[in-house]
């Protein structure tokens, strides 16, 4: 036998380009992509009809028509001639109430061009802001995979695609500045820029009201010793007030265009049939398919939701104040929570909230794989399972992704993947919560890795 002889094998360097692929080179390459691809989105289809919409609003109102009297007119026409053309594209209806009129009659001041730009830079920056005040509620272990997916979430409004990133709707810039402030209040308990922005989000969408409940959840989950939560009881109510009456005030102020606008709502629901996505959205869906009558039996469910949504965010509040859970354990769950208040969900509500879906998502799956046995061991420990853990989790949960959107996009059309989705997150954000195992908190090393990214993370025992 011939005696074997041990070979030293030299490790191969890494190639020198590959230092290029650090993480914010990274980044930036999938934000230019997602440019690129909103680009070619723009020039291959519709884009702006929500935008559009808004301009021949704005028109009418400089020439001093009413936009709901030929919004009721186009909705008529429409039902008229669905009968011969079913296809036919359904029109756009202003939704918002008299009380937006006279802001939108100082703008027709400017130039299109002037106002276009300056429209789609506010839509812009209200995308960033919510990426941005999604990222806050992410832990550093969580930071380091969701910068690099935050350039693609808008492209999967709720973790469904969609294109409703193109519609240049008006919720964008307005929860934008709603989750930037809320950031301010949940980080460091200041709310009154939260109060503001959210009634004045409330003059467009008078369900936005339904926010008021997130500073109620966030101060009443601190400790014991803080009366923030009890505080915030008092501002809340006054805001929620004050909307309601502004609301009601125009009764008195405009009372032909407040007629005709709840009438145009009326019909939204009645020949659009524009119901969202919410719980009792798409019971409202389903009964309009089997041709049974809806609006009761919606408002019941809606009242029903509210209700057991409200005892269930509260006993949670009060679980993550008893047993001193992190706040971003919390902040996800109760913003989704909130947001299923919301008695009409659309697309570009679920936008707002799908970076704490995203985060609830991968919470959850990683604690129902075992992570939290693993965790509690010692640092060494968990280190050794962590990549297969991470393994395990990015195929379940990137299986779990892929099988809803394949639905959307080739599943029967009256499937709701978008409620399944949205109560299936919060009921494992409940779950998780319910677990009373507060996630682990981590602290960030530097040291070099192949392919720059050098970055580490080291489990930092609670005591």
């Amino acid at each position: 036998m011939p005696k074997q002889t041990s070979v030293a094998v030299a490790r191969p360097s890494p190639p020198q380009y590959a230092g290029w692929f650090s993480g914010p080179r990274l980044i930036a390459l999938f934000c230019l992509g997602a440019v690129i691809a909103l680009v070619a989105m723009v020039s291959a289809g519709p884009a702006g009809w929500d935008a559009e919409g808004y301009w021949k609003v704005v028109q009418a109102v400089h020439h001093e028509s009413d936009p709901y009297a030929a919004d009721l007119v186009a909705l008529q026409a429409f039902h008229t001639r669905l009968a011969s053309d079913p296809a036919e594209r359904p029109p756009f209806v202003y939704v918002y109430s008299p009380m937006t009129l006279p802001l939108l009659r100082l703008l027709a001041v400017f130039p299109r061009w002037l106002l276009s730009l300056l429209y789609w830079a506010a839509v812009a920056t209200g995308v960033l802001l919510q990426l941005w005040a999604g990222f806050q509620m992410a832990d550093q272990r969580e930071r380091r995979w969701l910068a690099l997916m935050l350039p693609a979430i808008i492209f999967f409004p709720g973790l469904v695609t969609d294109d409703a990133i193109l519609s240049g709707n008006v919720a964008y810039p307005l929860y934008g500045v709603i989750l930037a402030a809320a950031t301010a209040g949940w980080k460091h308990g200041r709310w009154t820029w939260y109060y503001i922005a959210v009634l004045a989000a409330s003059f467009f969408k008078t369900p936005f009201l339904v926010f008021l409940a997130f500073p109620v959840l966030m101060e009443g989950s601190r400790d014991s010793e803080s009366d923030r939560g009890s505080r915030q009881w008092v501002p809340a109510a006054m805001t929620a007030i004050a909307g309601v009456l502004i609301f009601a005030a125009q009764v008195r102020l405009w009372p032909g265009l407040f007629r005709e606008y709840l009438s145009s709502l009326r019909l939204v629901f009645d020949y659009l049939h524009d119901f969202g996505y919410g719980p009792a959205g798409t019971v409202g869906k389903a009964l309009w398919m089997r041709g049974l009558p809806f609006s009761l039996a919606t408002t019941i469910l809606h009242l029903l939701v509210v209700c057991v949504l409200g005892i269930v965010l509260l006993v949670l509040a009060r679980r993550v104040r008893e047993w001193n859970l992190p706040r971003e354990t919390w902040v996800p769950v109760a913003l989704v929570g909130t947001a299923l208040l919301n008695p009409r969900i659309m697309k570009y509500d679920l936008a707002a909230i799908t970076i704490p879906m995203l985060l609830i998502g991968g919470r959850a799956l990683r604690l129902a794989l075992g992570s939290s046995a693993g965790e509690s061991q010692a640092a060494n420990s968990y280190a050794m399972g962590q990549k297969r853990l991470d393994r395990t989790l990015i195929l379940v949960a990137s299986g779990c992704f892929l099988i809803a959107n394949v639905i959307t996009v080739a599943g029967p059309f009256w499937f709701p993947v978008e409620a399944v989705v949205l109560v299936a997150i919060f009921a494992m954000g409940v779950w998780s919560l319910d677990q009373g195992s507060p996630l682990p908190v981590f602290t960030k090393t530097r040291r070099t890795v192949e392919f720059g990214f050098a970055e580490s993370w080291e489990l930092e025992a609670e005591n």
